[in-house]
């Protein structure tokens, strides 16, 4: 996924952010299961963030229908937050047990609700259709309207 100087910010977007979006959907997949560690979902959160920056950089070429998608992708970084938070409680408070235990339910339940979030954001072809809507961008063309993407909010 490198860029090439000569050709548009636009056409630049439609080979680019496509891939993208594949490449986050199957980070996403594999940070979904259930045997990863709060790290690596710590990772998958920074990993959140980087594709929502990059699509926000191309909202001149996108339009206000871009939001709706960097917003489904707030979800899924609100849910990894939480996992996030309650690991690094529990490193803090290490040795008091009922606390540990207390953050240890709770991180297991920020868990579940990262999976569930996650299930629904890639649900119903929704690689697919991220696919389809970042590769409609181009000169002279319209942003894609609202109403036709379709990104589902966590």
């Amino acid at each position: 996924m490198k860029w090439r100087l000569p050709l548009s910010a636009s056409a630049n977007a439609r080979t680019v952010l496509p891939a993208l979006a594949e490449k986050y959907f199957d980070a996403g997949r594999k940070a979904a299961d259930r045997k990863r560690s709060p790290r690596s979902l710590h990772r998958f959160r920074l990993e959140t963030k980087r594709f929502r920056y990059s699509l926000e950089l191309f909202r001149p070429l996108y339009g206000p229908s871009l939001d709706r998608h960097i917003k489904a992708l707030h979800g899924i970084q609100d849910a990894l937050g939480k996992v996030s938070d309650c690991q690094t409680v529990l490193e803090m408070l290490k040795g008091d047990a009922v606390m540990e235990r207390q953050l240890e339910r709770g991180l297991k339940k920020a868990s579940k609700e990262f999976r569930s979030a996650w299930a629904k954001f890639d649900s119903d072809g929704q690689l697919k259709e991220w696919k389809s809507y970042l590769s409609r961008v181009g000169p002279g063309r319209a942003a894609p309207r609202a109403s036709r993407a379709k990104a589902t909010v966590a």
